[in-house]
């Protein structure tokens, strides 16, 4: 309902008549550019439904529904923001970095300034900076009667704002998190009314000499004019500043400003020619790329170590690049007043020392390079997990490059609000993919990329080498030689994913001569294929790869479940590989759907093991999930009752030994370090959380704080991902029934699973007999989407004698039978690796029925002639701007949230289907644009808030409460931070009664073994743990989302407690790389103390358990020297989780002995 107010004195403002009503007046004629005047009329939206039937009538839901749900903001707090959007007229701005002069004076004294770029104001341009709260964003803009550039700071990138005392050149410096976003607009637009964005455009320069400084340097310093006005032009700033809620303010400060020209042409060119040097040793040299591109130093500073560096790779080359990639990494966390001299002797004295690490079979240490819009970041070399082509050419890694497209915060690129991106992508990401680019002395070309990596816009980049057995290796070369690709060479899309299957990452395995492997037929009945993706292996080739892949497990397998089923890829086939009984000797089986493209004049193949099914993964709720659910009659009460069991148990974490243990395993943290299994054998020893009489006390200041981190992580999912556990769920791969295959070539008796049935067993590990899953379960695979997404199926449980997949575990057998593929009616479902989640929770069970969704397949995007890779490149770039699968995603929840039909709404059922074309996007070739996707709903859901404390709610908040099943969920959990204090009076170590306890049980499997070595225990531990340290100092550090390294606690849970936002995702390929990194650092480490646990005789097993115990020992009295020496936590940092290294080893050799 609309109140309309007349006879309005003309010179009444629209804060005086908001103080008299308290409510907001509606400006009636805003023009085209938002600009509106007062014209003595306003209108009142109510938030009220006063009159009822008339504002059901006349509702205008785009002002009534955003009016009702927004909070009330003081007319005096918006007269005070609303002035700060005039801005502030500038003189200058600069664009540098900020520095410390070699006589840098006293320790406290801040940095100077360096003015790499700078604008003045000329004739006929205007320069000013502008508050824009509601966006909460700083626009420097830049004018002149053509063009306007914009730089744009976001509130939550100003590390810090500095301002001077002496006001007579009043200026204000900018320390920036990451570079700005740079914009430009055409001036002269059409003046008809349909100004778009398209005016409005992202760009990676202000102009050529600003671009030739971007990469390096991206502070802002902007001096102001003073305008003689009562009040001080910086106190003005100041307060403008704190009504947009920005505290990082600091007055008083002088910071010194001159241009010291430290990325001019001359200075780089300089550093360009140094890497001539090291065109045998490129690792150093990407490290000095590294000093430069990652803002850690300048030119001057690193060519002031030239002779030194230079020195490093004369006397000890093998090692100079190991060295130098740690000084990197410790130079970026120096304190400000250390010099990067002091700190590259420090790394020296103390690497040298130390032995070198190495990477494990079938891993190897890759490079990486960032490309921002303004930037190249370097990161590593870092342990990855190899692939076919980078395991031919062993030990010549080095010319291989990962390279990611993203944003300058590191997250994926996304459609502006505001702003055209897609021209700067196109030119930006386009032009690297097309003509390569520079890096330390070597050019780099596109070479390829795999379909998981697309997805996170990260690709495959070499610089040509030759090589004694082939010649010159080239990107041409290594694409020609991978297969034949003419079925699908007029798709770009296709040929490009074609071309990846030899680039996902895999362990290697077993090789096959090629009268070892066969191809047979699908399964087919009216069209519909039942075994797309899906082929079948001996018994003893499955032990086999078995054999092979325990090679590169820390403890040889011994606590996992033979697989019967493996992802696999071989020469041109791709998908899954199961256990058939009936092949005998050495025998692999593949389907046609399987293979993508064909390989000739291969006499042996190796078998890629892409994932081995040892265990199944536990299922988890989302968000997508709950609305489908709670739409197929679900009811609210079902949720929140699972919420609060689960968010109970997992604040009773505290409580015990067995509590914490669950909560660990429930959510696979701590695996890597072996957590779990160490509480609970130190539960099995007497030792608990909260001891009675007879238990001794288990708990210490690291476990407090490890439990604090576990907690945190995990109710936090809870609360703004809905991530909760369901019970009496698996998540497994789906394979084929073969029966109906062997029924069709004569075989009698061979039972076939029907249509609506299917098979799962499942067996973990330490599980004596497997178990059946029987009865009625729901089965889907995620992301759920569409109502008809989840469908309820029937499992037969134990399986009858004349059955082809009685011997297979952890998997879901679906029948190969019927009128549909049961997998396809999950949401386009196959079975060459998609995982699918089976639900037996009794409350979720009782659904209303809803036909799964029939989208017709899109026939892939072809051109009229063969394919290029410049097409790929194209293609690339379009998927890059076209990426919209999260965004529709996120559209569909939240307008199901408003809509009365929820997911059912017509609305909801087209983003479904909009959904599923953009997740084939990347094979068919066919984009979903983002401007043929509707409006999101304005306000949000309140379960839509930022999970981050810096993205609060803007003062004309965009929230409601939601009344569907997520937002009394979101409601629901109350966010506890446990005490700080709970350490303070806890004993500092408890090694000494875990020493006590372990003693007889050594000494008793020790009686007798004499030690064959003479070596101080003292002084091996000391140099395994100052490796491990130093390595787990850089882990924390480069695999951080923010300035901020990650905790010890974070990288013993194997998780990174970093909010990143709205995409969740982004941390899943850190978070991987995080973990690969640290498996293979534990693994070095436990071998570098007792060898490999798993091989050798029973008196090797007892000399492992003698060194381990001597470890122990060793590592409990280095810490007692430690804490004595009162060093500070920075110092301690490795010290607790080392110490469950070589207690887990303890523990271990003991239950390998029985004992």
């Amino acid at each position: 309902m609309e109140l309309h107010i007349s006879n309005v004195h003309a010179h009444t403002t629209e804060y005086t008549v908001m103080d008299a009503i308290a409510d907001q007046v509606l400006p009636r004629c805003p023009d085209d550019r938002g600009d509106v005047t007062n014209d003595g009329t306003g209108a009142s939206a109510l938030p009220t439904a006063i009159g009822g039937r008339p504002l059901e009538l006349y509702n205008q839901d785009d002002i009534t529904n955003p009016v009702e749900k927004i909070p009330f903001v003081d007319p005096e707090i918006q007269k005070k923001i609303d002035a700060s959007l005039d801005g502030f007229v500038l003189r200058k701005v600069q664009i540098g970095t900020f520095y410390r002069p070699d006589n840098t004076g006293p320790w406290d004294r801040p940095p100077d300034f360096s003015i790499e770029w700078e604008m003045d104001v000329v004739q006929q341009s205007m320069l000013r900076i502008k508050f824009e709260s509601y966006h909460k964003l700083m626009r420097i803009e830049i004018e002149d009667p053509s063009t306007r550039y914009s730089i744009v700071m976001k509130y939550h990138n100003i590390a810090e704002i500095l301002m001077p005392c002496d006001t007579r050149e009043p200026y204000i410096c900018f320390y920036l998190l990451t570079p700005p976003v740079f914009q430009k607009e055409e001036m002269h637009f059409p003046q008809i009314g349909n100004y778009n964005k398209s005016y409005l455009r992202r760009v990676g320069e202000l102009c050529a000499s600003h671009g030739a400084i971007a990469p390096y340097a991206h502070h802002i310093r902007i001096v102001l004019p003073d305008d003689h006005c009562e009040r001080d032009v910086l106190d003005r700033f100041y307060d403008s500043c704190v009504v947009a809620g920005i505290d990082r303010l600091f007055r008083r400060v002088s910071i010194n400003a001159r241009n010291e020209e430290f990325f001019n042409g001359a200075n780089l060119n300089c550093v360009d020619g140094w890497f001539e040097v090291f065109s045998d040793n490129w690792r150093v040299a990407f490290q000095i790329e590294a000093l430069l591109r990652n803002g850690t130093a300048h030119t001057r500073d690193v060519l002031k170590l030239m002779p030194r560096i230079d020195w490093l790779v004369s006397h000890h080359e093998s090692v100079a690049g190991e060295l130098m990639r740690y000084f990197t990494e410790a130079a970026a966390r120096r304190s400000a007043v250390q010099p990067l001299q002091k700190c590259f002797e420090a790394i020296l004295q103390r690497q040298l020392r130390h032995r070198r690490l190495t990477a494990p079979v079938g891993r190897f240490f890759c490079h990486r390079v960032i490309f921002t819009p303004t930037r190249l970041l370097l990161e590593g070399p870092n342990v990855t997990q190899s692939n076919r082509v980078t395991r031919e050419f062993k030990d010549y890694e080095d010319y291989f490059l990962r390279v990611s497209f993203r944003d300058e915060d590191r997250q994926q690129f996304k459609c502006a609000r505001d702003a055209n991106s897609e021209i700067f992508v196109r030119e930006r990401v386009g032009k690297v993919l097309k003509e390569g680019f520079e890096l330390a002395g070597r050019h780099f070309k596109f070479l390829a990329y795999s379909s998981s990596a697309l997805r996170t816009h990260a690709f495959w980049f070499m610089s040509r080498f030759w090589h004694p057995d082939k010649g010159w290796v080239t990107a041409e070369r290594i694409r020609g030689g991978l297969g034949n690709f003419e079925a699908v060479i007029y798709s770009p899309s296709k040929y490009g994913a074609r071309i990846g299957q030899a680039f996902t990452a895999t362990d290697p395995s077993v090789k096959l001569h090629k009268s070892q492997w066969s191809e047979m037929s699908d399964i087919q009945q009216n069209g519909i294929v039942f075994t797309d993706g899906i082929g079948t292996i001996s018994r003893k080739l499955a032990t086999l790869i078995w054999q092979a892949l325990c090679e590169n497990y820390s403890d040889g397998g011994a606590n996992a479940v033979q697989p019967t089923a493996y992802q696999i890829r071989f020469l041109g086939y791709k998908g899954m590989v199961v256990l058939d009984p009936f092949l005998e000797g050495v025998r692999m089986r593949l389907r046609k759907s399987m293979r993508k493209f064909d390989v000739q004049g291969k006499d042996y193949a190796e078998i890629e093991i892409a994932s081995a099914f040892a265990e199944p993964k536990p299922v988890h709720l989302n968000r997508p999930l709950v609305m489908v659910l709670e739409d197929r009659g679900v009811p609210i009460q079902a949720f929140l009752e699972l919420q609060e069991k689960v968010v109970s148990n997992t604040r009773r974490a505290d409580a015990s030994v067995l509590m914490f243990t669950d909560l660990l395993k429930r959510y696979n943290l701590g695996e890597d370090f072996r957590v779990p299994d160490i509480l609970r054998r130190l539960k099995t020893l007497g030792f608990e959380l909260n001891p009675d009489h007879a238990q001794k006390q288990l708990d210490s200041p690291f476990l407090v704080c490890l439990r604090s981190a576990a907690i945190n992580h995990v109710v936090r999912g809870i609360k703004y991902r809905a991530r909760i556990p369901i019970p009496e769920s698996y998540m497994l791969p789906g394979v084929a029934d073969e029966g109906p295959a062997f029924v069709d070539v004569g075989y009698n008796n061979i039972y076939c699973l029907p249509e609506g049935k299917i098979f799962a067993c499942i067996q973990n590990p330490g599980d004596k007999e497997p178990t059946w899953i029987s009865g009625a379960c729901l089965i889907y695979r995620s992301p759920v989407v569409h109502p008809g997404d989840v469908q309820r199926v029937e499992a037969i449980g134990k399986p009858p004698e004349n059955c082809l997949f009685s011997n297979l575990r952890n998997v879901v057998v679906f029948p190969a039978q019927g009128t549909r593929s049961l997998p396809n009616s999950l949401a386009g479902g196959d079975l060459d690796g998609d995982m699918y989640e089976v639900v037996q929770y009794g409350p979720f069970l009782d659904l209303k029925s809803h036909e799964p969704a029939t989208y017709p397949p899109a026939k892939p995007r072809t051109l009229d002639r063969p394919s290029t890779v410049d097409d790929i490149c194209d293609f690339i770039v379009e998927y890059i701007n076209s990426d919209v699968v999260g965004l529709v995603s996120d559209k569909h929840i939240t307008i199901a949230d408003e809509s009365k039909d929820g997911t059912l709404d017509p609305t909801c059922l087209k983003l479904a289907e909009l959904h599923s074309q953009a997740v084939d996007y990347a094979k068919n070739g066919r984009k979903v644009s983002a401007d043929d996707l509707p409006r999101t709903p304005y306000p949000l859901p309140d379960w839509h808030e930022s999970e981050q404390p810096d993205q609060s709610k803007n003062l004309k908040a965009s929230y409601y409460e939601s009344s569907r099943a997520l937002g009394y969920m979101y409601r629901n959990i109350k966010l506890q931070k446990l005490p700080d204090d709970r350490c303070r009076y806890m004993r500092s170590c408890w090694n000494d009664d875990i020493s006590n306890a372990l003693q007889p049980l050594v000494q008793r499997k020790l009686s007798g073994y004499r030690a064959s070595t003479d070596q101080s225990w003292v002084k091996i531990v000391d140099s395994v743990y100052a490796i491990y340290r130093e390595e787990l100092i850089y882990i924390s550090t480069t695999h951080s989302l923010s300035k901020t390294a990650l905790t010890e606690e974070e990288l013993v849970l194997g998780t990174i407690m970093a909010c990143s936002g709205s995409s969740e995702g982004y941390k899943k390929e850190p978070l991987h790389a995080m973990n690969e990194s640290l498996s293979s650092l534990l693994r070095v480490t436990r071998e570098g103390l007792v060898g490999e646990l798993h091989k050798g005789p029973a008196e090797k097993l007892r000399g492992q358990l003698a060194r381990a115990w001597e470890s122990w020992n060793a590592w409990t009295y280095t810490l007692d020297i430690q804490r004595a020496s009162s060093k500070s936590g920075s110092e301690q940092f490795g010290s607790d989780s080392f110490g469950l290294i070589v207690l887990g080893l303890v523990l271990d050799c003991l239950a390998r002995m029985g004992g």
